[in-house]
């Protein structure tokens, strides 16, 4: 199965329609704690276990980036990933790497919801990425690679 498919499957649990995507009933019913500590060149680092699952995110990440942080490190948590930890530094495990960012991409930025949303914003072609970015409260950066990736 695609790591899209995995986010996909997790859309009967949240409101894909109501920006920014509230992720609290996907914590509470994967039973994942979050924490914030500070690190060098790490993002997040994710343990989980059949009982409980941590995420440590990078306190000192900006919060649009820590919230793509945290919906990849489920990613961790939800896909068969091998290993009981992960942690994510920049340039590591690079297929795993890709493939949570691809479900944390379609978890917080949907795509139906980020069609529906680039169409109604169509006669604001100039900062049409900017206001999605800020709806769905990410980078501008991660906004405009997703609506890239879905041909927008």
């Amino acid at each position: 199965m695609r790591a899209e498919d995995y986010a996909r499957r997790l859309f009967k649990l949240i409101d894909i329609n109501k920006v920014p995507i509230d992720l609290s009933p996907i914590l509470m019913e994967y039973k994942i704690e979050v924490r914030e500590e500070s690190f060098a060149n790490i993002l997040g680092v994710t343990f989980k276990s059949p009982k409980f699952n941590l995420i440590v995110l990078n306190k000192n990440i900006p919060s649009r980036q820590k919230l793509f942080t945290l919906a990849h490190e489920i990613g961790h948590i939800v896909m068969p990933h091998k290993g009981s930890s992960n942690i994510c530094v920049i340039g590591k495990n690079k297929l795993m790497e890709q493939s949570a960012n691809r479900f944390a991409a379609e978890l917080i930025m949907p795509a139906p919801t980020v069609k529906k949303l680039w169409e109604e914003y169509r006669t604001n072609p100039e900062y049409r990425i900017s206001i999605l970015a800020d709806m769905f409260g990410v980078s501008y950066e991660a906004m405009k690679t997703r609506v890239k990736l879905l041909g927008l």
